[in-house]
């Protein structure tokens, strides 16, 4: 089979890879569609010593069983969870599933989603059916921003700041709207253009610019109440500065080095009451939930796809993403196509 590999940006390979047979609790699964992540996009920027192979957001149809595997079957269409949780450790036991110790992902197999075929613990795998592949792998990204809209427990009538109105953030601001929220600010640079475009279709009632106007500068109608972050850490202080008492921020971010480090000022933090809640969607426990959200239409994952790609153009999918700041949202590999 061909499977992608990734050095850095402009450096991918395409190389012909044996695939081994499926392990007692494993399937092996033909590549539909494979989302390219935020993630993959700073991985390539970052560059790597090795190239490694990449792609965690997939839809494919079930090819061989393991023999211990009643869950799925041949022939069936599935999206796999990028980790599941174990159902053995003592947190999953005691009900504390996102807690788990023993995360259960096809990282572990080092097979990934930019290739023909990939084998798959069978507890990662979630049958769907109603929706195309491609819109199918959205639901990895789609509970990502499930778990972030949890912890920022919208209610009614809240006023509520998203920040980053990439794939995560665009979900994240629609389950806002229908949560009941009364005013959505939506954050991004101006020349983010279609994505600014779909955070208004979404249900965004205003667009921060923030290269025009910073956050703490912007004249709310009313403090915010609730925060869905997915910008880099750089942006929380901003947040806790314009927070309203009591106000919840919900984050979604990964950078290294200094980029990592923040400073705010403790005494606001306290005396507003602020809590910072950290929403890791590791392992995933809300992609029946957020498949229902795509099948049903709740969240158009259609909207959200810009550009498709074959397997052998991802160097060119990947440049997409990370420079075409005016027109991509969503790039979608197909690897079979």
């Amino acid at each position: 089979m061909k499977a992608a590999f990734l050095k850095k940006m402009g450096e991918v390979q395409i190389r012909d890879v044996a695939i081994r047979g499926p392990g007692d609790d494993e399937i092996r699964v033909k590549v539909d569609a494979c989302g390219v992540c935020g993630t993959d996009v700073t991985s390539a920027l970052d560059g790597k010593e090795e190239y490694q192979g990449f792609g965690h957001e997939i839809a494919g149809t079930v090819l061989e069983l393991g023999p211990g595997v009643r869950n799925v079957s041949v022939g069936q269409k599935v999206v796999l969870e990028s980790g599941s949780a174990c159902g053995r450790c003592a947190n999953c036991r005691n009900c504390r599933q996102e807690l788990c110790t023993d995360v259960q992902s096809f990282w572990f197999t080092q097979y990934f989603g930019f290739a023909e075929e990939m084998i798959t613990p069978a507890v990662t795998a979630i049958p769907y059916e109603g929706v195309s592949p491609q819109e199918a792998c959205l639901s990895e990204p789609a509970g990502v921003a499930v778990d972030m809209h949890r912890l920022a427990d919208i209610r009614i009538g809240d006023h509520v700041v998203v920040s980053g109105l990439g794939p995560i953030g665009l979900m994240a601001l629609r389950l806002a709207k229908l949560s009941g929220a009364e005013r959505i600010y939506g954050c991004a640079r101006s020349h983010s253009t279609a994505r600014i475009e779909l955070a208004r279709r979404f249900g965004a009632d205003e667009i921060i610019e923030i290269d025009k106007t910073p956050v703490e500068e912007y004249r709310f109608e009313r403090a915010p109440d609730r925060f869905m972050v997915s910008s880099p850490p750089r942006t929380l202080p901003a947040m806790i500065k314009v927070a309203a008492k009591g106000a919840v921020i919900s984050y979604i971010g990964i950078e290294y080095g200094k980029g990592a480090d923040i400073t705010f000022d403790a005494n606001e933090f306290h005396f507003k009451k602020i809590q910072l809640r950290a929403s890791y969607a590791s392992p995933a426990m809300y992609t029946p939930m957020a498949l229902n959200h795509i099948v049903s239409g709740r969240i158009d994952a259609a909207a959200l796809i810009s550009h498709t790609f074959p397997l052998a153009q991802i160097g060119k999918g990947l440049e997409v993403a990370a420079y075409d700041k005016a027109g991509a949202v969503k790039v979608i590999i197909n690897p079979n196509a």
